[in-house]
Parts: structure tokens; sequence; C-alpha cells
């Protein structure tokens, strides 16, 4: 008696479309699955744009998936079918898929389908999330006459309550998904055939992170060792052509093929060597005075803004540290900033920052693009005080320009400039090992749950502290640094 063919979903589905073994390994050995945090979070925010989302044609029915089995869910969906506009969350099976549809509305003798997606544009993959539904729901006898993929209108400003007409923008896709059908039956036959079978025999390539970061990279990269080529930085040789003539160590890269930074970087990790540029140091330090303000940001970001004044996905400040010194060499003196919970933190943070930094003062930060986003942002945001933010932008100076420009560098960074990377290269049991946040993206949750936990104060207390730590470990790390681009300029 033959097997019955695996039932494949939506997501399933794309994910064999991305690479086969990944689909086998979800659907047969999902204990080697590893999801990051972004990737949760990122979940958790699409379902609370797609609940919004229903608000574009309200008082439609929702088909519930908790609690409920495939069979249930498509059978409420039947009945929906024959009395409601809108239906939200419908569910189909056709073809060994199964579906649920963000929405569907009635116009006419036939319906149009709506897939929302918690983006600011379209992407390709997203073609192909909406054709599968398309071949499921049709195959199941319900006409589709439209198809739009919805997603968020960057260009949108919240003023006052959300305007979820305008917040969302809908394209019409019909005739790209509609020219993606015929490929698509063939498709489910090789992912329902390859599923019956053993692992696929399918090796490591670009495919393993578009469209989308596998989750089973841990186990697929596994014999990828450290200082790899795909440690490799900067324009030049491409690595996946290095790797398909059998070349994977660092060490084992022809040197002839490589030139600039790629080949100061290896060249660097088999000397196991640092490199030094005192005139390239002074030229930095030169652009430096005093008072000097070392400056940075934990920001988080939203899908749909919260807040008056801010876009989709906008970064929102909640936190600054400030370490300050009044001459070279002088006391060390830092001040701080956590915004309490629940509430917008732009204004208070802002009026907190401009207390703190004169007019006169250098103004350091690490990778200059972020801060001065911010600042700009908030200048747009609070236009009365925009003057004092232009005084302190204009004095914003890039302590990753020695490092990027690599007249400091260390083969322990591995090409990176990240001050993750940077700080242990260079200053000796100093990084970020051990906090209990460890990079902006644990703070951006960090901060989350301390909302989430306002009313309990020995778990916001924590909280608090943890972030507090991490982001003032920011801020001495590049006093530490400074110190160390100093010393080193004076080198002959």
């Amino acid at each position: 008696m033959a097997k019955k063919p695996f039932t494949l979903s939506k997501s399933r589905y794309i994910r064999g479309l991305q690479c086969h073994k990944s689909l086998w390994l979800y659907t047969h050995d999902r204990d080697l699955q590893e999801v990051s945090k972004s990737a949760t979070a990122s979940f958790q925010q699409g379902d609370e744009v797609g609940a919004i989302a229903r608000n574009i044609f309200p008082k439609g029915k929702f088909i519930a998936f908790d609690n409920m089995s495939f069979e249930e869910q498509i059978s409420e969906t039947q009945k929906a079918l024959k009395k409601e506009k809108v239906i939200y969350e419908a569910a189909f099976s056709y073809g060994g898929v199964f579906v649920k549809a963000d929405i569907l509305r009635k116009v006419g003798g036939s319906w149009e389908l709506y897939e929302v997606k918690a983006c600011n544009s379209r992407k390709d993959v997203h073609l192909d999330d909406i054709a599968i539904q398309h071949y499921v729901i049709t195959g199941s006898g319900v006409p589709i006459s439209k198809a739009f993929l919805t997603h968020l209108n960057k260009e949108y400003t919240r003023d006052g309550e959300l305007d979820v007409q305008a917040l969302f923008t809908s394209e019409d896709v019909t005739d790209e998904i509609k020219a993606k059908q015929e490929a698509i039956k063939a498709e489910i036959g090789r992912q329902q055939k390859m599923l019956a079978g053993k692992e696929p025999i399918i090796d490591i390539g670009p495919h393993c992170t578009n469209p989308y970061n596998c989750d089973f990279a841990g186990h697929c990269w596994k014999n990828v060792p450290d200082n790899s080529i795909f440690d490799l930085t900067g324009n030049g040789v491409k690595k996946w052509p290095l790797y398909k003539d059998g070349i994977l160590k660092m060490e084992d890269i022809p040197l002839g093929k490589l030139k600039g930074l790629q080949l100061q970087q290896v060249k660097t990790y088999l000397g196991k060597k640092t490199v030094v540029d005192p005139t390239g140091l002074k030229t930095f330090l030169k652009e430096l005075w005093y008072p000097l303000y070392y400056l940075d940001f934990e920001t988080f970001l939203a899908a749909v803004p919260p807040y008056d004044g801010l876009k989709p996905y906008q970064q929102i400040p909640f936190q600054y540290s400030l370490h300050s010194q009044k001459r070279a060499g002088g006391k060390l003196t830092h001040k701080e900033f956590l915004a309490n919970p629940n509430c917008d933190p732009r204004e208070e943070l802002l009026d907190s920052l401009l207390d703190e930094i004169p007019s006169n003062a250098c103004v350091l930060v690490y990778f200059q693009p972020f801060e001065l986003g911010r600042l700009k942002e908030l200048a747009q945001q609070f236009p009365k005080k925009a003057k004092q933010i232009n005084a302190i932008i204009s004095n914003v100076r890039d302590l990753l320009v020695p490092f990027k420009g690599r007249a400091l560098y260390s083969w322990k960074q591995q090409g990176s400039h990240s001050i993750k990377n940077v700080l242990p290269a260079f200053v000796k049991n100093m990084s970020y090992e051990g906090l209990e946040i460890g990079d902006g993206g644990e703070a951006i949750e960090a901060y989350q749950k301390m909302c989430a936990v306002a009313d309990d104060p020995k778990a916001l207390g924590k909280i608090r502290q943890d972030l507090l730590e991490y982001c003032g470990q920011d801020t001495l790390a590049m006093v530490r640094l400074l110190e160390v681009v100093e010393a080193k300029s004076k080198l002959k």
C-alpha cells in the first residue's frame, strides 16, 4: 500500500523552494532547528500586523486555528464562504497543501485574495507565498478574481489615531502569480517525493541565506572552521567560487588571488599580527577635541508606529550612555538615561541629553550613521529643539574611522570592525561576554520585557540594571579604545 503523501503548508512549501534539505530536516529532524530570537520576534510582529490589517476590511469572519484541526478549520471556512463578504484566516486544502489566507474579500461572484506582510516593500519570495495560496484556493473550487500583496506604507507618518487605510498599501499581483501556477504542481510533487525519502545531499551555498537565514545552519555548516574563507571581508575574491574549488580554510587561499584589504586580512591572520599606522591614527586624533563626550543610543523599532511623528520600523531611542572628559587624561564622568516602560521615551531622553552635552563638546560615537540618524530624526520630530540638536550633530566624530580604515587592525577581529570584535582584540579583560545583554537585539528584547513586567518592581529593577550595564559598556569601550588609538599613534 502506497504511503500517503506528506501534507505541505504554505510556509513549508516556501521553505522547500529555498532548500529541499531544510524542508526535510524541518519535517523529520526538527531537533536540529535553531530559531533565533530575531526570527521569533519577527513572527510575533507579523501576527500583530496581520491582526491590524484586518481593519482594512472590518467586520469579517475570523476562522480560528487554536485548538482546531485542519479539517475543522476547512469546514468553518466552507460555511463562511456561503454567507460572509470578508473572511480572515480562511483555510483550504488541495493537492496535498494546506493554506490559510490572511484576507478574502467577496466582490461580485468571486473573491479577492490579500496576503499581508509586515514589511515596507515587496520581495520576490512574497509572490511565491501568494501564488501557492492562489493555487490551493482555486483548486478547491473557489474563484479568485484578483490577488493583492499588502504591506506597510513606508511613507505613512502617524498623527493621532492610527489610520489603518493609510498605514497599508496593496499591490495587484494577479498576473505575476498566475504566471507561476503551472510550475507549482510540479514543485509540490518534487517536495513530496523528497520528503518520502532519505535526507537529501545538498551542500551549503548562497541559498542558505536567501531569501531567509536558514535555521538549520548549525547542522549544515558544522564542518566550517573558524577563520574560514567565509570570514573574508571587503571587495575582491568571491567566497563561493573558492569553496567550489575546495578551498575552505583561510590559510589555504592562494595569496595571488587576493589584493587590498582581503590580502591584508589573510596575511595578518597567518602571521597573527596587528597592523598599526601611526600617521593614520594621528590624522584621526586631530579631528577630536575636549571636552570629549562618548555617546551611545539604544533603540527599539515597531512595525506599526506607536507614537506621533513615526513611520513604520522607525528607530525609537529609549536609552543613552554618556561618558565624558573635560581634558585629555582627565577624570572620567558617566551619565545615563533609561526611559520608563510603556511611554513615549523620546522627548524626556532628548531633554536629558541636551542638558548633559555642552554646545562646544566633541561627541564621539562608534558607527556614526546610527547616532546621527537618531539625532536628525529627533530634530525633525521636535523642531523647537532642532538648533541644539544640530549643534551636537555638527560636532559628532566617528571612532570607527581608524578601525574601518585599518589604521589599527588585529587578526583577532576576523575582518570585522564591530565594536564587539574590536574591543577584546585591543583591550585585555574587557569584552561583552558574561553580560546578561550582549548586543543591540537583546537590548531591544530586554526593553520589551521591561514594558511587560512594569508592575513587578523586582523583575523591572533587574532588567533596568542589565540594560544600564550593557549600554554603559558601549561608551566605556569607546573610552578604552581611544586610549589604545592614542598609545599606538605614538609608535615609530
